[in-house]
């Protein structure tokens, strides 16, 4: 999850060119570097909980926390000094949500193709 996330917003700041993301507004920035990685981290969060909704939000606290603390630590050796975005209350709230609302997704699939079957 930690490398798809990583490859998307990767891509996305090479599209968008690096030099011109300081001069985006937050509405741009929201729709070009918030929202795509959280649609993606819906979708994967919602296939997780599919394979196994009875362990469902285990899986979610677990993965939502790695990957959390390595982006952190990843972040903060390539910067060199403990880096906290300056972004953080909104990408934050955003991760979360994002988190949640795929395991209820992802468990409302599963028990859906249940009583399907």
């Amino acid at each position: 999850m930690f490398v798809l996330l990583t490859a998307l917003s990767t891509f996305t700041s090479v599209v968008i060119g690096v030099d011109n993301l300081a001069a985006l507004s937050f509405g741009e920035y929201f729709t070009y570097q918030l929202m795509p990685p959280s649609l993606l981290a819906v979708a994967m969060y919602a296939l997780m909980a599919k394979r196994d909704s009875a362990k469902a939000w285990r899986y979610t606290a677990s993965v939502f926390l790695f990957g959390f603390l390595m982006g952190m630590l990843i972040l903060s050796l390539l910067m060199q000094e403990l880096y906290i975005p300056p972004t953080w209350f909104v990408e934050l709230p955003l991760s979360v949500a994002s988190a949640i609302v795929g395991t209820l997704i992802g468990i409302k699939w599963s028990i859906k193709s249940a009583s399907a079957t």
